[in-house]
């Protein structure tokens, strides 16, 4: 699948000239706001949509940001990428009809990246805005393999569902190349580093991780994962009683215990960005772009 899925590439959507600009100017430490600025401009759907991503309820901004110029000052370069590459995804897992709901797969994405954002604020673990962006991408194995493979996937979540078991252990038991190894390679050729390819290979089971290297971002997203699950059952497209890889509590220092309260601030945090989670990016009529 994975030769096949590489050489059909072309029906895969990558991220456009002004989001790669995007992320290399808000990865550049000389880069201005005024420069970040300039290169949105350039798209003004996305200025829109970045736009009302900022103003959602999950930022908590005293009042409407309506110029770009303000809300690279006040959220941060880095927030502005992941809000630009939510966008993407969102945009990429719409480029195609198929047979899955696509706004529930991207509710999913959004949910497990607002998760690991506050289960790393949590623990200390200081790129919160990287963990952001890797639980924004960790199933973009999903979406190829939607693309290129439409019937196959949907024949898979199907399984998942009729079986209750999660769709990476349906995966392993097939011994079929799974969406996060096909995720993390998608990575790869879209030159991402290599924290998120991890994060998008390992992020169902961290102890399957060769090395030590991304692991507490890894575990992170997992967890985050296994939450989201919780929260939107079937909007991954796997069902079933969500996997907990037990590594995590050593690697990120938590208890069996705490998980209670985490559900709980989990709770809040997940009414507090509904409007995020639920179609932040649609148009003011709904209609998908």
């Amino acid at each position: 699948m994975m030769k096949e899925l590489l050489g059909t590439i072309s029906e895969i959507p990558t991220p456009g000239i002004v989001v790669q600009q995007i992320i290399s100017t808000a990865s550049n430490p000389n880069a201005s706001a005024k420069d970040l600025e300039k290169v949105i401009s350039l798209d003004v759907g996305l200025s829109t949509k970045i736009l009302r991503l900022v103003n959602s309820a999950y930022y908590g901004l005293p009042r409407k940001i309506t110029k770009l110029s303000e809300a690279i000052v006040i959220v941060g370069f880095k927030t502005v990428r992941n809000l630009a590459l939510s966008v993407f995804t969102y945009s990429a897992l719409h480029a195609k009809h198929t047979f899955i709901d696509h706004d529930k797969l991207w509710s999913h994405f959004m949910t497990t990246a607002i998760f690991a954002e506050h289960i790393a604020k949590n623990i200390g673990f200081m790129n919160r805005e990287e963990v952001f962006l890797a639980g924004m991408m960790h199933d973009v194995g999903k979406i190829a393999i939607d693309l290129v493979f439409p019937t196959y996937m949907y024949e898979l979540a199907k399984f998942s569902e009729e079986k209750q078991i999660p769709m990476f252990l349906i995966e392993y038991k097939c011994q079929v190349e799974d969406h996060m190894e096909l995720g993390g390679e998608l990575l790869k050729l879209w030159k991402f580093p290599d924290e998120y390819v991890s994060v998008a290979r390992y992020h169902e089971k961290p102890s399957l991780n060769p090395d030590s290297q991304h692991i507490e971002m890894i575990s992170i997203v997992h967890l985050a994962n296994v939450f989201s699950n919780i929260f939107l059952p079937g909007y991954s497209l796997s069902y079933g009683p969500p996997y907990l890889d037990p590594l995590v509590f050593s690697v990120l220092g938590i208890k069996p215990s705490n998980l209670k309260i985490l559900f709980h601030e989990l709770e809040r945090v997940f009414e507090k960005s509904k409007d995020m989670i639920y179609g932040g990016v649609k148009d003011e009529a709904g209609i998908q772009t």
